[in-house]
């Protein structure tokens, strides 16, 4: 997949979980500072990651709950799954 195919995941994800609109969720934006987003809404918008990129990943995609503190940004996250991909 492509950046610009996991960004629509994960905006998807966002939108759904923090009930936004996906457009206005860019690579930039910060889930904690823009968003509001708590490690619950975090840990939700993660498994709908991992539920839709799973099938098209390597076998054992997974993203690692220590890793998510290190997150901060759509881009960030975007990043790291590419990188996982």
């Amino acid at each position: 997949m492509t950046p610009d195919e996991v960004l629509a995941v994960v905006q998807q994800a966002v939108a759904t979980v923090l009930e936004t609109d996906p457009a206005a969720v860019s690579r930039a934006t910060r889930f904690r500072e823009d968003l509001a987003a708590d490690s619950l809404a975090l840990v939700e918008i993660v498994e709908i990651v991992e539920e839709t990129l799973a099938p098209l990943a390597r076998p054992g995609f997974h993203i690692d709950d220590e890793d998510l503190d290190g997150l901060a940004s759509v881009g960030e996250a975007v990043d790291y799954a590419v990188a996982r991909l």
